[in-house]
């Protein structure tokens, strides 16, 4: 190594100290802007598509490469590619328009998926290993102003795309000159392309609403999604649409792998698309509405085994986990043990109350308290956060539970309360 390359290798570590030490000030913000695919021409098409084809025939040689080798020792510059045709047989082809900087991160997003993989092993987790995909759906850009920039506010120029390609969408951000551009990822959904556009803002230039002030704890159900500790109740569900059952019933009649099946399964993954954009726009208001609060109480509830239940539809239709992922990304919400009887709990005496599922109401046996069974669970929620049990360890275990109950309500009754 020479000592032109150990200056270089310096500075970049140098640079990506510079840049960590800057995002820990700085807040991230992802755009997503659709292409506008009437406004491509044809050979730009057949370039969107043959580059995430070629990003699966690299992806394929990767993971068939590492049964013998290091993922590190693939050589991401070849001009060609080993990959299987239609009828399984190996084939050799050259990259005509997959850059080499995107397969040096899909080398990386590999890299990272086998780190992962390792450290849920090393935790006792059951794992399995990388296998082939059939479909690539996103193509990462990292260096802004080389392979990928904007040119004015409705052009943005992608390498291994010739010419100019038209977008909508970026006026989100362009009339904030405090956001700093940095990576995007080339998206192929089922209605089309989209370019998800990474920005970081300072801290201090980000204009936050206004808080009430107040503290809500907010119970999670599958009769009713949301119950606030204020009494009020919502339930929302997204359901299959009618045009996505008769297209379901449509394909069940038809030859599989037929020019018309393969239409039919296009127009199916477009619908879950559009229930899944309704899923997101409601779950996007509700976590809004909850976060005008200025602090949010929640438990850390076991959704994925509530949908094993038979509960599986209700969760399947509703938001209940992209709310509960959405307020556990802010600060302002404070998340409570699994473990806590928010539901068994009589906040006026103590006593843990058997409750059936089929219970509507709370009521408790010893000294008579009566209340609404989730507004009760919410209420206590809000309870257990001001007396401190279980908010700093989310994995209490069950026989300290009595023991820091005891010790709150002992120290209710010694301040009045």
């Amino acid at each position: 190594m020479t000592a032109g390359s150990v200056s270089k290798n310096d500075m970049i570590a140098s640079t990506m100290r510079a840049t960590y030490e800057k995002r820990r000030s700085q807040e991230c913000r992802v755009f997503k802007v659709k292409i506008q695919r009437s406004s491509l021409s044809r050979s730009q098409m057949d370039q969107l598509q043959m580059l995430f084809i070629e990003a699966k025939w690299c992806y394929n040689s990767m993971i068939a490469f590492m049964k013998d080798n290091d993922i590190s020792d693939y050589d991401t510059k070849a001009k060609t590619v080993v990959h299987k045709d239609k009828d399984g047989k190996d084939v050799t082809s050259e990259y005509g328009q997959l850059p080499v900087s995107i397969r040096q991160t899909i080398q990386a997003r590999i890299k990272s998926s086998l780190k992962t993989l390792a450290t849920r092993k090393k935790r006792g987790f059951k794992v399995g290993a990388l296998g082939f995909t059939s479909h690539v759906g996103s193509l990462e850009y990292k260096q802004y102003g080389v392979t990928h920039k904007i040119l004015d506010r409705h052009k943005v120029k992608l390498q291994g795309i010739k010419g100019t390609i038209r977008v909508n969408g970026l006026d989100q951000f362009l009339g904030g000159p405090d956001y700093e551009i940095a990576n995007w990822k080339l998206l192929r959904m089922p209605d089309g392309y989209y370019i998800a556009i990474t920005t970081y803002i300072d801290k201090d230039k980000v204009e936050r609403k206004a808080k009430n002030g107040r503290t809500v704890g907010i119970d999670f159900g599958c009769r009713t999604s949301f119950t606030t500790s204020d009494g009020d109740k919502e339930s929302v569900t997204v359901r299959e649409t009618e045009r996505l059952k008769h297209l379901q019933k449509k394909i069940a009649k038809q030859e599989k792998g037929s020019q018309r099946w393969l239409r039919t399964r296009q127009l199916i993954a477009v619908e879950y698309q559009k229930i899944d954009n309704r899923k997101k726009d409601k779950a996007n208001k509700t976590i809004a509405r909850f976060r005008e609060n200025s602090v949010v109480i929640i438990q850390d509830e076991m959704l994925p085994l509530w949908h094993k239940s038979h509960f599986g539809k209700t969760v399947q239709h509703g938001i209940l986990g992209r709310v509960k992922s959405g307020l556990m990304r802010h600060d302002d919400t404070i998340v409570l043990s699994r473990s806590l009887p928010t539901t068994k709990l009589c906040r006026e005496c103590g006593h843990l109350e058997k409750v059936k599922l089929s219970d509507t109401e709370f009521h408790c046996s010893v000294c008579g308290c009566a209340e609404d069974r989730d507004v009760h669970a919410a209420r206590n929620m809000v309870w257990l956060f001001e007396h401190n049990v279980g908010v700093e360890r989310t994995e209490i275990k069950r026989g300290e539970i009595r023991e820091a109950l005891d010790k709150a309500f002992a120290n209710s009754r010694a301040e009045g309360r």
